[in-house]
């Protein structure tokens, strides 16, 4: 189970040690916490942006646009983007925290699977979010399977003195798993 000042490690790990993942859509359930993803992501090697309803219809449709043509390699958004829009070879779908209906996670998940295509999808749970995963387990009749987090991700386990997420760069190639 992860401590929310491990999240952004694990995902910028997962990014980085998966170059052939070239379609990365990241789903949170706030605005506040979708900022916080873009942030802690953007100052890496590839182009990620962040979609919510605060943006127009232009500008969402032309994030979309970039991200269907891999300009940009990771998207970041809320749950405007779970339903509704066909999103073709999303390699990982990524949910920062467990949607609060069970029925979003299956949307949210539902993007790796589109036109006889796979992909991963990763759900990143803390002790909040236990009851989430129960919910969505019930719903979709089995249980989600569940990895130990890597070494160095399990170190990460406190915030800095200024109550930043830990910086931490992960060791490159120490993850392989994936966590449900």
């Amino acid at each position: 189970m992860l401590n929310d000042s491990q999240k952004l490690p694990l995902i910028n790990s997962l990014i980085a040690d998966n170059p052939e993942y070239t379609s990365i859509l990241i789903f949170s359930s706030t605005k506040k916490k979708l900022s916080e993803i873009v942030r802690g992501l953007r100052s890496k090697d590839y182009h990620v942006e962040g979609i919510s309803s605060d943006l127009g219809q232009k500008e969402r449709e032309e994030m979309l646009l970039r991200f269907r043509s891999r300009k940009t390699r990771v998207l970041a958004a809320t749950d405007v983007l779970s339903r509704g829009i066909d999103i073709k070879d999303i390699n990982l779908v990524i949910n920062f925290d467990a949607p609060s209906d069970a029925e979003d996670y299956v949307h949210r998940v539902g993007r790796t699977a589109r036109a006889d295509t796979t992909g991963v999808a990763i759900t990143l749970v803390n002790r909040i979010d236990m009851p989430k995963l129960q919910r969505i387990e019930k719903l979709i009749g089995y249980k989600v399977n569940k990895e130990p987090l890597p070494a160095f991700i399990a170190e990460i386990h406190e915030k800095l003195p200024d109550n930043r997420p830990s910086t931490r760069k992960p060791e490159r190639g120490k993850f392989k798993r994936r966590y449900n």
